[in-house]
């Protein structure tokens, strides 16, 4: 697992480097979401579960993950936030580009 070196992180999250460290460790989150660059040529960010990076897929193809969340809801708020930024940088809203800038 990679982590973007600008991570964004929500203000709902207690703990971000505790969350960190199991993720590290495949543990089971269940409270916490993360935002990834979508391996889909179509899509450019993923949201999932934090609990969901335990499984035997995402072991054996680690995600890159952009962003940590407390719920879906702040998942997704970080998202329009990571979307504006792009915009305001670039003028559009190549996510993937402007993230990977920072790679």
């Amino acid at each position: 697992m990679e982590l973007y070196p600008r991570l964004y992180v929500g203000s709902g999250l207690r703990n971000p480097d505790k969350v960190i460290h199991k993720l590290k460790k495949h543990a089971k989150l269940l409270n916490a979401y993360v935002i990834t660059l979508s391996r889909n040529p179509v899509d450019q960010l993923d949201i999932y579960q934090a609990g969901y990076l335990s499984q035997k897929y995402f072991r054996q193809n680690p995600p890159y993950i952009v962003g940590l969340a407390a719920g879906y809801e702040e998942a997704v708020e970080l998202v329009r936030q990571i979307a504006e930024e792009t915009f305001a940088a670039r003028g559009d809203c190549c996510l993937k580009e402007y993230l990977k800038c920072y790679m």
